[in-house]
């Protein structure tokens, strides 16, 4: 079954969303399509009930609460994860793969929401661990097991650091136990549009085999669909940062 991709369109600075519908791989919880999200950035939360929604604030929230020494050893870290997801997985425990600059904004908003959640983050280096557990993210190396899957991940990890990114997406989703979402953060390239305009999920993309970029970026958002996953394509993510902080 496939599923709609959501685009935020940037024709000058400032981004702007269009709607789409989405199906569940469960379609007989629903009887139609229901929208899939509102205007995201830069402050994201998930939603329960299978519906991602997002609010857009005035200012960032303070900083998070932290639940974890910084002087933790990266095996006491991936050992606290593999605890956690090996024990009682919370209804609002997020997985983070990727916990970069959006990833970071995500887990920060998602705290605020839901105070007493679990949330990890998947990297490829142990370069950033310490301030991961400084916000309160729970660090893990890829590649490392986890027992338990995850009500709500977040793909945003970027192809540059890997050789296999849709094979890299399709690990992610197994680790999604297909209650909450699996959201995987992709990009406005895939669109076969050149004049600066407004882009939907109706918008025709680039046709396989044009570009190696993007052709990297639809065959993992093809992974994400077939896994019954949501796809946003995002525009001007860092120009959104930066109105921000403004």
């Amino acid at each position: 079954m496939s599923m709609g991709a959501i685009t935020i369109a940037c024709a000058t600075t400032t981004p702007t969303i269009t709607t789409a519908t989405s199906q569940r791989r469960r379609p007989t919880h629903f009887s139609k399509p229901t929208p899939s999200f509102y205007f995201p950035l830069p402050s994201i939360r998930f939603a329960s009930k299978r519906s991602l929604f997002f609010t857009k604030r005035s200012s960032m929230a303070s900083s998070i609460q932290v639940n974890a020494s910084s002087t933790i050893a990266e095996g006491a870290a991936n050992e606290e994860m593999k605890a956690g997801s090996s024990g009682l997985v919370g209804e609002n425990d997020l997985l983070i793969v990727g916990p970069g600059v959006l990833g970071r904004i995500v887990a920060e908003k998602w705290r605020e929401e839901h105070p007493s959640c679990q949330i990890f983050g998947q990297t490829v280096t142990t370069d950033h661990h310490d301030e991961l557990i400084k916000m309160g993210i729970n660090p893990s190396l890829k590649g490392n097991e986890v027992a338990n899957r995850f009500p709500y991940v977040i793909f945003c990890a970027p192809p540059s650091r890997t050789s296999d990114y849709p094979g890299d997406v399709r690990l992610a989703a197994l680790n999604w136990n297909g209650e909450g979402s699996f959201l995987f953060t992709s990009s406005s390239a895939p669109y076969d549009c050149n004049d600066n305009g407004p882009c939907d999920e109706d918008t025709p993309v680039v046709p396989i085999g044009r570009s190696p970029r993007t052709d990297v970026l639809l065959k993992a958002e093809n992974v994400v669909l077939e896994s019954g996953g949501c796809v946003l394509r995002l525009a001007g993510l860092y120009i959104s940062f930066l109105i921000l902080e403004l």
